[in-house]
């Protein structure tokens, strides 16, 4: 029964399409199609439509502005939204693409902010009539672009190396760090480039470092002040850079003097001092730098030394290090508590002459040596007479010496007290004679024969 009913229906259909009246129906929907189009062509012939979201060119090309190099900064918006009406055949499909929105810089004549009216035009030249544009007016920041370099030299361009740190007995010297290359341009908006007052180099990779480096992954950053500097109207020429930074082994070292006696016997540690500063600090990128003990000062001879002495001595400079305490001079002072002078008076019988040879008469012409100085522990000095005094030439001192008449330097102690010496110079004048030697002798003996 079913099948019967579909079979049916099939039937009808069938004979729906083979009839006329399907052709008539298409026919009609055709028809009102093409009249619709007609009668909205004839009595409706112009349309309103509304384009959202068209955007703004701000294009100052062939403008006062352009000729003298002014150029937009800042805007207070980049589209609109366009109500426009013309011929429904025109402008019917009409999307954002199809109008082109400009600003009118005809005022433009100097930098400064103004508030420009818009101009609509259709792309492809129909005639549209514009009814409403939302906002009616865009605000347009003006300004002159320039170009600016700042450099090493000047101080405007520095290197950042916050990020590393040196290691524990090393310092970086952020005065000698490098920038390669050492300037940089910066091309933008004259207020702009005007805030700007430095550019930084920062090295971006954090480390611990105990020896020179050189990075070449670096951030290139603007400052205002203190404060950093972003603008997308801002243009750096270069953003490669080569930082080098300096490492130095970094030390304090003790100071010390060096006290030195023409006498074998003088017990050197008797004598007490202090130095001020007791040490220094240096900068080196030696590593041997490590192994000094100590920085000598000078040489001082005891001589020299007595109740009261002070000495102002230099810190001498170092190829293997820099002295950076800034102190260039220290004072010894001898802590000569307890001692005392006495002044004595050494007759010619109490000088000796050593390593004489036998072809020379070295004769002493000084009856006495007068005001001899002695210095030692005042108990000690209580125990000495002049008597006790030793004085002592060194021929050896004078081997080239040809002068038969010369004054000579004197070494005065006192045997059995290695802490008692004798304070300033002394000299004597001294004869030598050359005298025949028994083989001379006997030489010119056998001459005669």
């Amino acid at each position: 029964m079913a099948e019967k009913k579909t079979t049916e229906k099939t039937a009808q259909k069938t004979k729906f399409f083979k009839s006329g009246n399907f052709y008539l129906m298409l026919f009609s929907i055709v028809l009102a199609f093409v009249i619709w189009i007609i009668m909205s062509l004839t009595v409706f012939p112009e349309t309103t439509i509304t384009l959202k979201d068209v955007p703004i060119d701000f294009s100052l090309d062939g403008s006062y502005a352009d000729v003298a190099g002014i150029s937009v900064m800042k805007t207070s918006v980049d589209t609109v939204n366009v109500v426009i009406s013309g011929e429904r055949y025109l402008i019917g499909d009409y999307t954002a693409d199809d109008i082109h929105v400009t600003v009118n810089v005809d005022a433009v004549r100097a930098t400064g902010s103004y508030e420009l009216s818009l101009v609509v035009t259709s792309v492809s030249g129909d005639t549209i009539e514009v009814e409403q544009i939302e906002p009616s007016t865009v605000k347009v920041d003006f300004d002159y672009m320039v170009s600016k370099t700042y450099s090493v030299e000047d101080g405007t361009l520095v290197a950042d190396v916050s990020n590393l740190t040196a290691a524990d007995g090393y310092i970086i010297d952020e005065d000698e760090i490098t920038i390669s290359p050492s300037t940089i341009e910066l091309y933008g908006p004259q207020d702009y480039i005007d805030q700007i007052t430095s550019v930084a180099v920062k090295i971006d990779n954090s480390a611990i470092i105990q020896s020179t480096m050189t990075s070449n992954l670096n951030s290139v950053i603007l400052y205002r002040g203190n404060d950093e500097f972003t603008s997308e109207d801002v243009t750096i020429d270069n953003e490669s850079f080569e930082v080098t930074v300096p490492v130095y082994l970094l030390r304090t070292i003790p100071l010390d003097i060096t006290l030195t006696s023409n006498v074998d016997s003088f017990d050197l540690s008797s004598i007490a001092y202090s130095i001020n500063p007791s040490s220094i600090t240096v900068r080196s990128q030696n590593e041997n730098v490590n192994s000094i003990t100590n920085i000598n000062l000078d040489y001082i001879s005891v001589n020299k030394i007595t109740v009261g002495s002070v000495f102002s001595v230099s810190i001498a400079e170092n190829a293997n290090y820099e002295n950076i305490s800034g102190i260039d001079t220290a004072t010894v002072t001898f802590d000569l508590e307890g001692y005392a002078e006495k002044v004595v008076t050494v007759s010619n019988s109490q000088i000796y002459i050593l390593n004489s040879t036998d072809d020379k008469l070295v004769t002493v012409e000084q009856a006495q040596i007068q005001n001899v100085i002695l210095v030692g522990p005042e108990d000690v000095l209580e125990q000495i007479s002049s008597s006790d005094v030793v004085a002592e030439i060194d021929m050896l001192d004078y081997a080239n010496t040809t002068s038969s008449y010369t004054i000579m330097d004197l070494t005065i102690y006192v045997p059995g007290y290695d802490n008692v010496w004798s304070y300033g110079t002394y000299r004597v004048y001294v004869s030598i004679e050359n005298v025949e030697t028994e083989d001379e002798t006997d030489a010119e003996t056998e001459s005669e024969e």
